[in-house]
C-alpha cells in the first residue's frame, strides 16, 4: 500500500509538479521508516526500480540524445526508442527527492552517463529488396525468413514487411499457426570485447524497436485479438541450431524480451520496443517481429492488414547508479 502511494506521489510530482503531493511525500519519507526502506531499496535495485517505473508509468517515454544513435530522415515519422535506461530513471526518481529530505539522511546520487550504438539488422528498413521473404526458420546470420510475409513498396515509395497469414514455422502440419513471424538471427561475438559486458560496474542491454501500423482487411471482424509484436532471445549456440530444435529450444534462451501493441484499422502506426540484458556468454540473438491473431488454430489464417517498418537493434551500456543511503 505505502508502495502504490510512494508512485503515485511521485508521478504526481514529476508530471504535475503538484506541491501538494510534494508536500505529502516529503512527511511521509520524513515520519515513515517503511516508506524509506522502499524508497531506498527502488534506489539501490535497479531491475525493480524499472519495473515499478514501467508497471505504473511514472516516466514517460524517453528519446535520449545517446552516442551513436542515427536518427530517421525527414520523411518519415519519429521514431520514439521506448528506452528505459536505469540510470535516467533514477535521475528522474531522484530529481523529485531534491530538497523533500531534513536532517538526518543523505542520499549519494551520481549521474553517469549511458552509451549507445546501433547493431546491424540486415534490411532493417526493408528498403533492399521487393516482394516474398524466404519461407522457413533462418540458420545463418543476416536476412529474414520465417512465415509467409511481403515487402511492399507503398503509394509514398517506402517499403515496409506485409504479413500476409499465419503459419507454422517448422512445417508441422500438426503444430500451432497462430502467429505470423519472421526472424533474423545477430551475430553477437563482436559485441562482447566492445562493450565489456564482463564488467561488473556496468550493465549492457539489448533493445528491439520496430514501428507497426495495420490497414483495413476483409476479415478483420473475424480477428479481434489481433496484435502486432516483436521478440529478442539471446543464446549460446551456433545459428543453425536454433531452428532444428524449435521451438523447444526457447527454455534454453539466456535471456528474452518481448513486448505487443493492439491496433485498430486505420489507426496512426506506433513504435514499440522489447529489451533485455547481454549476458557475456550470449553468442547470437534471434530477433522476430510477427502479428499473432490470439487464435488457437492448426489452419493458416489470411492477414495482409498488418505491416512493419524500421526494425532496429540497439546496444546500450549503463553504469551501475551509485546510491548510498546514510542515517
Amino acid at each position: 500500500m505505502i508502495e502504490k502511494q510512494l508512485l503515485t506521489l511521485l508521478q504526481e510530482v514529476r508530471d504535475d509538479r503538484d506541491e501538494a503531493a510534494r508536500t505529502e511525500l516529503n512527511e511521509l519519507l520524513r515520519n515513515d521508516l517503511e516508506a524509506r526502506s522502499i524508497m531506498a531499496k527502488m534506489l539501490v535495485d535497479e531491475q525493480a526500480l524499472i519495473s515499478h517505473l514501467r508497471d505504473q508509468s511514472i516516466v514517460s517515454i524517453l528519446e535520449p540524445e545517446s552516442q551513436g544513435v542515427s536518427r530517421p530522415s525527414p520523411s518519415r515519422p519519429a521514431l520514439r526508442l521506448f528506452a528505459w535506461p536505469q540510470q535516467m530513471a533514477a535521475g528522474l526518481i531522484a530529481g523529485v527527492l531534491v530538497g523533500l529530505f531534513g536532517m538526518g539522511m543523505v542520499w549519494a546520487i551520481g549521474l553517469p552517463k549511458s552509451q549507445a550504438r546501433l547493431v546491424h539488422v540486415s534490411n532493417g528498413s526493408f528498403e533492399d529488396s521487393v516482394g516474398p521473404i524466404d519461407i522457413g526458420f533462418p540458420s545463418n546470420f543476416g536476412g529474414w525468413s520465417g512465415d509467409p510475409a511481403e515487402v511492399i513498396v507503398e503509394s509514398d515509395g517506402n517499403r515496409a514487411l506485409r504479413f500476409l497469414e499465419t503459419a507454422n514455422v517448422t512445417g508441422n502440419p500438426n503444430g500451432g499457426a497462430s502467429a505470423c513471424n519472421v526472424f533474423q538471427i545477430i551475430d553477437l561475438s563482436s559485441l562482447h570485447q566492445q562493450w565489456d559486458t564482463e564488467n561488473p560496474e556496468a550493465q549492457v542491454t539489448l533493445e528491439l524497436s520496430a514501428r507497426f501500423r495495420r490497414e483495413s482487411a476483409s476479415n478483420d471482424a473475424q480477428l479481434p485479438k489481433l496484435r502486432g509484436g516483436l521478440t529478442i532471445h539471446l543464446y549460446q549456440a551456433e545459428p543453425e541450431s536454433i531452428g532444428e530444435a524449435w521451438p523447444l529450444v526457447i527454455r534454453d534462451a539466456i535471456a528474452v524480451g518481448n513486448k505487443t501493441i493492439r491496433l485498430e484499422p486505420g489507426e496512426e502506426s506506433a513504435t514499440i520496443s522489447a529489451s533485455c540484458i547481454l549476458a557475456p556468454k550470449a553468442t547470437i540473438a534471434l530477433i522476430s517481429v510477427n502479428a499473432h491473431t490470439r487464435i488457437p488454430t492448426k489452419t493458416p489464417i489470411p492477414l495482409g492488414g498488418y505491416f512493419v517498418d524500421d526494425v532496429r537493434l540497439t546496444v546500450i551500456k549503463q553504469p551501475i547508479f551509485p546510491v548510498r543511503l546514510m542515517q
